[in-house]
């Protein structure tokens, strides 16, 4: 199918409150986790881009924002879909910052990846 010049996509991601394995009231909140995005899969126009760094709010000293995954924040994009067709590889490192007296222990979280098309 032809797609319109200036269509565009997203993927943001944003984490779920961390819970306690042993005890659902020890939660630690998403924004103490920052990723950094990086794109496996080569881009052959540029078309496609990783997402910018995300630090926790307890700050990894790059400079980073330091908003955590709490909002909706970008993973990967393509500045114009009509540029690039086929598949984008994309993954992150994640980082887990938290102040020091975080109970230690098991926690369970979940991440949301939403894609968005736009025009």
């Amino acid at each position: 199918e032809e797609i319109p010049a200036g269509e565009y996509w997203a993927v943001v991601g944003q984490a779920s409150q961390f819970v306690a394995a042993d005890d659902p009231a020890k939660t630690i909140g998403p924004e103490y986790l920052g990723w950094k995005p990086h794109l496996i899969s080569d881009s052959s126009t540029g078309a496609v881009a990783a997402g910018e760094p995300v630090s926790s709010v307890v700050s990894d000293g790059t400079g980073a924002p330091e908003v955590g995954l709490k909002g909706q924040e970008l993973l990967v994009s393509s500045a114009d879909s009509a540029d690039e067709i086929g598949t984008s590889q994309v993954n992150a490192d994640l980082a887990l910052r938290t102040p020091a007296d975080v109970a230690a222990g098991e926690y369970h979280s979940t991440i949301t990846l939403s894609l968005f098309n736009q025009s």
